[in-house]
Order: C-alpha cells, then structure tokens, then sequence
C-alpha cells in the first residue's frame, strides 16, 4: 500500500472527521509514502520524494552513471533517486518556507489548511440542499466532486462538461473527473452507464473561505446558463 502527497499537511488542522483522522494513523503502516509539498506545501514541482518501509527496494531503481563516482559500499542517493540529480534551491525553499510558516498546529499555515476546508464544506452543503445537484460524500479534506441531477447519468455527464465550460467563461475555472457511478449519490437518476462525468474542484486557498458565496453565485449562474433547472 502507498499513501500519497500533500495530504498529510492537513494533520495540522482542528476540523477533520475521526475516520480521517484514523486514516492518517494508518499511514504508518504503509509500504511507502509519497511526500510532495508542492500545492498545499506552497513548493514548485522537484521537491517530492518516495519513502520506502524495507530499505533494500532501492536496488530496484539502482543506476549507474560515467561522471558519477561514490565513496561508499551503500546505496548512495544519487544511485538510487528518480531524477538523478535535483537542485539544492528546492530543499532551500522548502526550508525557508517553513522557517515563515512553521508546521505548527494553531499557527498561520494550519489556519490556512482548516479554512479552505472549511470552505469545501460550504460549498459541499449548498450543493446538497440544491435540487439541481447529486454529490459525493462530504469532503475528507478539501476536494469535493459534484454533477447535474437530471433523469439519466448520461445526460448528467454531458451537462457536467457544459457546466465546466459555462463557468470556465464566467472565471470559475473547475475541473472534470469521471468516477464510478456508486461514488455518487445519484438517486432516482437512471443509470444507464457505469461511470459519471463529475465536476471537482480543491478549496485549497485560505482566501477561499471569503470567496465561498461569490463562487457560488458564478456556480449558479452557469449551471442555469447550461440549462439545468430546479
């Protein structure tokens, strides 16, 4: 099993469920884990690494190279890392973007991760009491995915690209993410295909608990201009 990325900031913030929070925990037990700070860790992409539980796996990405030379019988990390050679500026800013917003529970940075998922919530909760939407379940962290309640999961999927292009127009710019039709709750819809073009979107800035209502009021007018109705 490996758990993956930037998720783990959020470790940091007082307001996830107890089954995230005992997901988390399991990490531990984990094969290997992905640590990418970049998005939420506010990093530039080359800042990652992969972590392994058994030590010996790196003889499976072992490489050797004519300029290189090593002073050691162990594994060197230049031996065994997926790019090679990385550029120390990225561990530097890393560093200095830590050393400004501290990993600290309470502090600027976890503030700034329990408000956008605060956000998420929001939004979550006006998609639900909205007839004109079926959603997944409530977010675990800052993501949420969402499509048209309309009369088949077909129907839905091609509004849900409209939706995407309407807001996109209005400066909303969502994604689109086609899942299984059991993560949705699609009710009384006829499911007459097996996936569903959703719409997603990450609430992972702080501003974005400001931004809450004026999102919403782009996401209502372009789903009306794409011609879902209550």
């Amino acid at each position: 099993m490996s758990t993956p990325s930037s998720a783990g900031y959020f470790l940091l913030s007082d307001n996830l469920e107890a089954d995230t929070n005992t997901a988390f925990e399991c990490i531990r037990e984990a094969a290997s884990a992905v640590i990418d700070p970049h998005k939420h860790g506010l990093q530039p992409y080359g800042c990652g690494c992969v972590l392994f539980r058994d030590p010996s796996v790196g003889r499976f990405y072992r490489h050797d190279s004519p300029y290189t030379y090593f002073t050691s019988d162990e594994m060197h990390l230049g031996e065994i890392a997926l790019e090679c050679s990385r550029p120390g500026a990225a561990a530097v800013a890393l560093w200095a973007t830590q050393r400004l917003f501290p990993l600290e529970r309470g502090g600027e940075f976890a503030k700034g991760l329990a408000a956008g998922r605060a956000a998420a919530l929001d939004l979550h909760a006006r998609l639900r009491r909205d007839g004109r939407f079926v959603t997944g379940t409530s977010p675990e962290l800052d993501i949420l995915v969402w499509a048209p309640h309309v009369k088949s999961v077909s129907e839905a999927s091609n509004l849900s690209r409209r939706i995407f292009a309407e807001a996109a127009q209005r400066q909303l710019h969502l994604a689109i993410a086609t899942l299984p039709v059991h993560l949705i709750d699609v009710g009384d819809m006829t499911r007459d295909c097996d996936t569903i073009v959703c719409l997603r979107s990450v609430l992972m800035k702080p501003e974005h608990r400001e931004w809450t209502d004026r999102i919403w009021a782009i996401l209502d007018a372009a789903t009306t201009a794409a011609g879902v109705t209550r």
